[in-house]
């Protein structure tokens, strides 16, 4: 039986398909539609291919830089508690995969491993550097206060503090092709030119270097993953733009509750043109990434567990056409209804077919 989950996932196949009306008005739905139902049928049957079906595949770095005020650090060691807690909770990290740093790491010895300096996020990264693969995902956060003087960011940390340009150095020297990174920091915004790259999701808690007062993004972006709170789609999954969009309306009601002005915009980038944009659409070029990014394995340990190097090799591949349909519908005003059509049938077969594959 398909469930209430899987079908919300056929439904927002088929409104490729239905927001097409054109293609509704023709003799082609007799064939194009009936692959694509077919297809989107067996999607459901092989709902769980993901972003990295192996369990080694995901990797964090928390960090909270220097507090400055007991509230604060009360605050961020919080911050850091209820994302580690949903890491490797719902979302199934391992633990040995995840390095927090923090000002003062006797607050909590079993949660953080490292203070927050920058000699210690160059050990992790060196660390990281060693095991983690070209096809991993790395997330990172960051809280804390930021620095702006106009032309450079910089991350406050316990003894120096490291630049933008320093901070892409460090984490982009692990190999990994995906990074998620979530500077929840004031100032955050000025970051983005440095830290953007292509294959790279980028989002801040404030626009630009120029908002400094303190933010709230960061624990509302954490809140988006517990119980999938941010499952727009309702897919039973939380992908980066849904936390994005939620973290960020969240931040509009606090400051309409407070009556106050909103002093940060939260804003993503994801395909590397070092510009954020608060609402990412195919116009704007930006969300593609982060609409197909998640943090969850995707399946259930135990599944995840009995995966042959066969059945791994599917799943990557089932990743990458995912994101391949997702860059067809970016690329579709640039074509005629012909070859989109086509296009996006033969995708949605070959990962149907991938899918009926792994659901046996």
């Amino acid at each position: 039986m398909i469930s209430s989950s899987q079908l919300s996932v056929v439904s927002s196949q088929l409104s490729v398909v239905a927001n097409d009306r054109e293609l509704f008005k023709t003799g082609r739905i007799l064939t194009t539609g009936y692959c694509l139902l077919t297809a989107v049928f067996f999607l459901c049957l092989g709902l769980q291919t993901t972003y990295g079906a192996e369990h080694d595949g995901r990797w964090a770095i928390l960090i909270a830089g220097v507090s400055g005020d007991p509230d604060l650090q009360r605050t961020y060691l919080k911050e850091l508690r209820d994302l580690r807690s949903v890491l490797e909770g719902s979302l199934g990290f391992r633990r040995d995969q995840i390095a927090v740093l923090f000002d003062d790491p006797s607050q909590d010895p079993g949660l953080i491993q490292n203070k927050s300096t920058r000699e210690a996020l160059q050990a992790i990264c060196r660390d990281f550097e060693t095991r983690v693969k070209k096809e991993d995902l790395v997330f990172v956060f960051i809280e804390g206060h930021g620095a702006y003087d106009g032309k450079v960011y910089k991350l406050n940390l316990v003894g120096p503090d490291p630049t933008a340009d320093e901070l892409a150095s460090m984490l982009y020297s692990i190999p990994a092709q995906h990074f998620v990174i979530i500077n929840a920091t004031n100032c955050s915004g000025g970051s983005i030119p440095a830290l953007s790259q292509r294959g790279k999701i980028v989002i801040t808690s404030t626009k630009s270097g120029m908002e400094k007062n303190q933010t709230h993004f960061g624990q509302y972006f954490i809140d988006a993953f517990k119980n999938n709170a941010a499952d727009a789609d309702k897919n039973g999954r939380v992908s980066m733009i849904e936390a994005f969009l939620y973290a960020g309306r969240k931040v509009e009601e606090y400051y309409k509750n407070e009556g106050s002005l909103q002093t940060e915009h939260p804003v993503l980038d994801d395909n590397g043109d070092g510009q954020g944009q608060s609402n990412p659409t195919p116009e704007n070029g930006e969300g593609l990434l982060a609409r197909t990014t998640f943090l969850d394995s995707g399946i259930s340990s135990t599944d995840r567990t009995n995966l042959t190097p066969e059945q791994q090799k599917l799943a990557r591949e089932a990743r990458d056409l995912e994101m391949q349909i997702e860059e067809l519908k970016y690329e579709k005003g640039k074509m005629s209804e012909a070859d989109y059509e086509k296009k996006l049938e033969a995708l949605l077969l070959r990962l149907a077919q991938i899918n009926a594959t792994l659901s046996k």
